[in-house]
């Protein structure tokens, strides 16, 4: 789990939406998004990497969702 509650909250929205929107948005298309393997993508939303790069990576595809779909 992340230090920041903030951020463990947004990954599981993150999970959740993607489950919810898999024409839209897979983790794969993510990772290509923001130039990461799927693997890391997958890892950082599921808290078992926990890094400041991980942190980093939920906060930018939670804003990017935010922006592109109004999440």
């Amino acid at each position: 789990m992340f230090i920041r509650t903030e951020t463990n909250e947004r990954a599981k929205a993150i999970l959740s939406w993607l489950g919810a929107h898999k024409k839209q948005e897979t983790q794969t298309t993510l990772a290509k998004q923001f130039g990461k393997s799927r693997t890391f993508v997958s890892l950082s939303l599921n808290a078992q990497s926990v890094t400041k790069a991980s942190e980093s990576l939920v906060n930018d595809i939670y804003e990017y969702l935010q922006k592109k779909y109004g999440f």
